[in-house]
């Protein structure tokens, strides 16, 4: 097993980082501090620099990227050209166009490319229906770009509210700029004008990352990440928590998070309905851990960069530890003495979140090999040199 150490910064959040690219968007005079170079955020700064009366954008294999700029386009008067992976064009997607047609915008896909005619935004007759079922980035992306409109915007939430967590994260951090929300239920209304009261912004650490980081230090020799933040509206936040459930012992001292390593894991249910991004890198840990552990409540994960349920179960196939497939999740009985296996090819599917998986199976002394590990690069493209093992 290699040794591992780590004491750094982890970079900021891709998902803080494209929303606020969006604002800055509206408003250039928006300074915002922190850094990201991954290439969700790459594909948004590019693609904001493109919109104008008639635009070319990719967005390359970004959810994100594709339905916050298909929004932010459409604000914009004129025909504009949406390009994305074929993979990308087929995740879930309907309720995106659903959006865009309530708000008078036309819509078309054809191969890897969606066209997008807009004369701007028109006032509906009726408040928008929002379906969070699939995602709650369609009901992100409408009010990231409900800014300096000329007609109130009132809308209400239909569905089951997938990742609400990071529709409530998103609202949030518009209130702090200055954007005024009235709510009642699942109903709102923006006022007209909306202009932003900040001209400064800093975006914290990408805690998806830390979580991966941690995980390495937990199941090794520990870990500093340096200004941690010590509350956050990011979902993943959560992973602290589920560390205390897991006998993983961790600190703050003053602003980074010292996570020290654990020799006994504990297995642990978790609900991931609000944060589907840990699963891979925690089904990972509970197969280090003693007992039975349940992951449940996130059947949107079949819907992710790849269908991470079938990846993982996959990647725990090929080491020999038992589980349970299901349709929400999945049963891991873990085994702290599992015998490391040789010559274990693993495929991630172009999944960044399973390249992450894969490397802490190789970190606890399996013989891996990850093909296409520059799947990394989607979110994390700092992983390797962090990590401290080649891929």
């Amino acid at each position: 097993m290699t040794e591992y150490r780590f004491r750094g910064e982890i970079p900021g959040s891709k998902s803080i980082f494209n929303r606020a690219l969006i604002v800055k968007s509206y408003f250039p005079v928006l300074d915002l501090h922190g850094h990201a170079d991954c290439d969700d955020v790459r594909f948004m700064r590019e693609g904001l620099k493109d919109i104008r009366d008639r635009s070319r954008i990719d967005c390359g294999e970004g959810g994100t990227t594709f339905r916050f700029m298909a929004l932010r386009a459409s604000r914009v008067r004129g025909m504009h050209t949406l390009e994305a992976t074929a993979r990308l064009l087929q995740r879930p997607q309907q309720g995106l166009f659903d959006l865009l047609s309530q708000l008078g915008v036309q819509t078309q896909v054809k191969g890897r490319e969606l066209f997008i005619v807009s004369e701007g935004w028109k006032r509906p007759r009726t408040p928008i229906k929002v379906n969070t079922s699939e995602s709650s980035q369609y009901a992100s992306a409408l009010i990231l770009n409900s800014w300096l409109l000329d007609f109130d915007l009132e809308f209400e939430l239909v569905g089951d509210k997938v990742s609400e967590s990071y529709f409530e994260l998103t609202v949030k951090m518009l209130k702090e700029l200055g954007m005024r929300f009235q709510v009642q239920g699942n109903r709102y209304v923006i006022p007209a004008g909306q202009r932003i009261s900040k001209l400064e912004y800093r975006v914290e650490s990408d805690l998806s990352s830390a979580f991966t980081v941690a995980a390495a230090g937990a199941l090794s020799g520990g870990a500093c990440l340096e200004n941690f933040p010590q509350k956050s509206s990011q979902p993943d936040f959560v992973f602290l928590e589920i560390f205390k459930r897991m006998n993983i012992a961790w600190e703050f001292k003053e602003q980074n998070l010292c996570v020290h390593p654990s020799t006994t894991l504990r297995a642990t249910d978790c609900d991931l309905f609000q944060s589907p991004d840990l699963f891979p890198v925690l089904a990972v840990l509970c197969s280090w851990a003693q007992g039975e552990s349940k992951l449940y409540n996130a059947p949107h994960l079949a819907a992710k960069e790849s269908n991470r349920i079938a990846k993982v179960a996959d990647l725990l196939e090929k080491l020999g530890v038992s589980h349970e497939v299901l349709p929400d999740g999945m049963i891991i009985r873990g085994n702290p003495q599992q015998p490391l296996k040789k010559g274990v090819v693993f495929n991630p599917d172009q999944d960044h979140r399973m390249v992450m998986a894969a490397t802490l199976v190789k970190l606890k002394g399996h013989d891996v090999t990850i093909e296409h590990p520059e799947a990394i690069n989607k979110s994390f493209p700092e992983f390797w040199g962090m990590i401290g093992i080649k891929p």
